[in-house]
Protein backbone atom coordinates (compact mmCIF):
# COMPACT_ATOMS: atom_id res chain seq x y z
CA UNK A 1 0.00 0.00 0.00
CA UNK A 2 3.18 2.15 0.52
CA UNK A 3 3.79 2.08 -3.09
CA UNK A 4 0.02 3.10 -4.21
CA UNK A 5 0.47 6.74 -1.99
CA UNK A 6 4.46 6.78 -3.05
CA UNK A 7 3.37 7.25 -6.92
CA UNK A 8 1.04 10.08 -6.62
CA UNK A 9 2.95 12.01 -4.71
CA UNK A 10 6.10 11.54 -6.87
CA UNK A 11 4.10 12.37 -9.91
CA UNK A 12 3.09 15.10 -7.84
CA UNK A 13 6.32 16.61 -7.32
CA UNK A 14 7.52 15.58 -10.30
CA UNK A 15 4.64 17.87 -12.05
CA UNK A 16 5.60 20.52 -9.74
CA UNK A 17 9.54 20.45 -10.36
CA UNK A 18 8.72 20.45 -14.21
CA UNK A 19 6.35 24.24 -13.49
CA UNK A 20 8.95 25.95 -11.23
CA UNK A 21 10.64 28.71 -13.41
CA UNK A 22 14.09 28.22 -13.94
CA UNK A 23 16.54 30.59 -12.61
CA UNK A 24 16.72 33.37 -15.31
CA UNK A 25 20.31 34.51 -15.88
CA UNK A 26 21.01 38.15 -15.28
CA UNK A 27 20.37 40.56 -18.46
CA UNK A 28 22.26 43.50 -19.34
CA UNK A 29 21.41 46.72 -17.16
CA UNK A 30 18.47 48.60 -18.36
CA UNK A 31 19.36 51.51 -20.50
CA UNK A 32 19.34 55.07 -19.53
CA UNK A 33 15.71 56.72 -19.88
CA UNK A 34 17.47 59.83 -21.68
CA UNK A 35 14.67 61.89 -20.12
CA UNK A 36 16.11 65.59 -19.01
CA UNK A 37 16.12 66.56 -15.55
CA UNK A 38 14.53 70.28 -15.51
CA UNK A 39 16.46 72.05 -13.28
CA UNK A 40 14.35 75.13 -12.13
CA UNK A 41 16.55 77.36 -10.63
CA UNK A 42 19.36 77.22 -13.37
CA UNK A 43 16.84 78.08 -15.89
CA UNK A 44 15.63 81.20 -13.53
CA UNK A 45 18.75 82.29 -12.81
CA UNK A 46 19.93 82.65 -16.74
CA UNK A 47 16.66 84.14 -17.43
CA UNK A 48 17.53 86.63 -14.33
CA UNK A 49 20.69 87.06 -16.42
CA UNK A 50 19.19 87.90 -19.70
CA UNK A 51 16.62 90.26 -18.21
CA UNK A 52 17.12 93.73 -18.64
CA UNK A 53 14.60 95.81 -16.98
CA UNK A 54 14.98 96.45 -13.72
CA UNK A 55 11.31 95.65 -12.67
CA UNK A 56 11.29 92.30 -14.11
CA UNK A 57 14.91 91.39 -12.72
CA UNK A 58 13.75 92.19 -9.06
CA UNK A 59 10.73 90.04 -9.72
CA UNK A 60 13.12 86.87 -10.61
CA UNK A 61 15.52 87.61 -7.62
CA UNK A 62 12.09 87.40 -5.21
CA UNK A 63 10.51 84.51 -7.08
CA UNK A 64 13.94 82.36 -6.56
CA UNK A 65 14.91 83.81 -3.10
CA UNK A 66 12.68 81.26 -1.63
CA UNK A 67 14.10 78.24 -2.99
CA UNK A 68 17.23 78.66 -0.66
CA UNK A 69 19.36 77.53 -3.33
CA UNK A 70 23.14 78.41 -3.01
CA UNK A 71 23.87 79.94 -6.59
CA UNK A 72 20.53 82.35 -5.98
CA UNK A 73 22.66 83.47 -2.74
CA UNK A 74 25.10 84.02 -4.98
CA UNK A 75 23.08 86.04 -7.67
CA UNK A 76 21.76 88.17 -4.57
CA UNK A 77 25.43 88.57 -3.18
CA UNK A 78 26.20 90.05 -6.92
CA UNK A 79 23.45 91.81 -7.04
CA UNK A 80 23.82 93.18 -3.85
CA UNK A 81 26.42 95.67 -5.19
CA UNK A 82 23.96 97.04 -8.02
CA UNK A 83 22.90 100.36 -7.46
CA UNK A 84 20.71 100.20 -10.17
CA UNK A 85 17.49 101.39 -8.71
CA UNK A 86 16.90 100.01 -5.21
CA UNK A 87 18.07 96.27 -6.76
CA UNK A 88 20.93 96.11 -4.16
CA UNK A 89 19.09 96.96 -1.41
CA UNK A 90 16.02 94.19 -2.09
CA UNK A 91 19.00 91.69 -2.93
CA UNK A 92 20.02 92.41 0.56
CA UNK A 93 16.70 92.60 2.14
CA UNK A 94 16.20 88.50 0.15
CA UNK A 95 19.60 87.55 1.49
CA UNK A 96 18.58 88.28 5.18
CA UNK A 97 15.40 86.71 4.87
CA UNK A 98 16.05 83.59 3.03
CA UNK A 99 19.43 83.11 3.99
CA UNK A 100 20.66 84.36 6.95
CA UNK A 101 19.55 81.57 9.58
CA UNK A 102 17.44 82.24 12.12
CA UNK A 103 18.21 84.09 15.42
CA UNK A 104 21.12 85.91 13.39
CA UNK A 105 18.51 87.92 11.25
CA UNK A 106 20.30 91.15 10.38
CA UNK A 107 17.54 93.48 12.05
CA UNK A 108 17.70 96.25 14.60
CA UNK A 109 14.41 97.33 15.77
CA UNK A 110 12.43 95.93 12.78
CA UNK A 111 14.97 97.78 10.52
CA UNK A 112 17.40 96.03 8.58
CA UNK A 113 21.19 96.40 9.50
CA UNK A 114 23.48 97.05 6.58
CA UNK A 115 26.83 95.81 8.65
CA UNK A 116 25.11 92.63 9.94
CA UNK A 117 24.11 91.37 6.51
CA UNK A 118 27.55 92.37 5.41
CA UNK A 119 28.77 90.50 8.35
CA UNK A 120 27.38 87.48 7.11
CA UNK A 121 27.97 87.88 3.79
CA UNK A 122 32.00 88.16 4.41
CA UNK A 123 31.65 85.02 6.49
CA UNK A 124 29.89 82.92 4.08
CA UNK A 125 30.44 84.06 0.53
CA UNK A 126 33.63 81.50 -0.15
CA UNK A 127 31.62 78.50 0.88
CA UNK A 128 28.07 79.24 -1.21
CA UNK A 129 30.24 80.39 -4.20
CA UNK A 130 32.25 76.96 -3.66
CA UNK A 131 29.12 75.06 -3.36
CA UNK A 132 27.03 76.63 -6.17
CA UNK A 133 29.81 75.87 -8.18
CA UNK A 134 29.57 72.49 -7.62
CA UNK A 135 25.71 72.45 -8.97
CA UNK A 136 24.79 73.06 -12.73
CA UNK A 137 24.39 76.43 -14.14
Amino acid sequence: MQTATRTPRLAALALLALLAPWPAAAGPPERVSGRMVFDEVAEGLRKYGKETDREKRIRWLRKLAPTGDVRVAVALGDAWGDTDGGLGTIAQNLLAEHYCPKGDEPKSHGAMTWGRVTDWWKKNEADLRRRAKELPR
